[in-house]
């Protein structure tokens, strides 16, 4: 039977991709961090994405490892939307980091809820990160990230 890990990165170390700062996108980006993760707020009718790097095991005890499931705790309210989500893959000494889950289309609002998602089930080649698309249909919209995280075991 082989070895089980799951790993786990704490909200509060979420990413915006769009900011004023850096590219000066003007959504009205609200962001605290907390111990309890990071609330985010943005202006009525802006979209963004937000990244969670999750710590991610190639080797463990000189055995090769493969990944299989992801996790997303988060709280989203009534007036903002998390309608996709991504987990890429930085695989090798490229830049490149494919897509290896893609959600589709989802509906996530009004909810204080963890998402589980189903990747595919190959050798983990390098570390993980989250990719969360989320709208704000009025100036309330609020969404908390909590954590993320992965499971993978000993490749066999």
């Amino acid at each position: 039977m082989s070895d089980t890990f799951k790993f786990w990165t704490h909200g509060a170390g979420v990413i915006p991709e769009f900011t004023k700062e850096y590219t000066g996108t003007k959504n009205g980006l609200f962001l605290r961090r907390a111990g309890w993760g990071a609330q985010v707020k943005q202006k009525e009718k802006t979209d963004n994405w937000f990244h969670l790097t999750i710590p991610s095991a190639t080797e463990l005890d000189d055995d090769r490892v493969s990944r299989y499931h992801a996790w997303l705790r988060v709280r989203v309210n009534n007036d903002a939307l998390i309608d996709r989500v991504h987990i890429r893959e930085a695989q090798g000494p490229q830049s490149s980091s494919p897509v290896i889950h893609d959600s589709g289309r989802i509906n996530i609002t009004g909810q204080d809820t963890e998402l589980s998602f189903n990747i595919r089930d190959e050798r983990c080649k390098g570390p993980l990160v989250m990719s969360v698309h989320a709208r704000f249909d009025t100036d309330d919209g609020e969404i908390v990230f909590a954590g993320a995280g992965a499971w993978f075991e000993e490749w066999t």
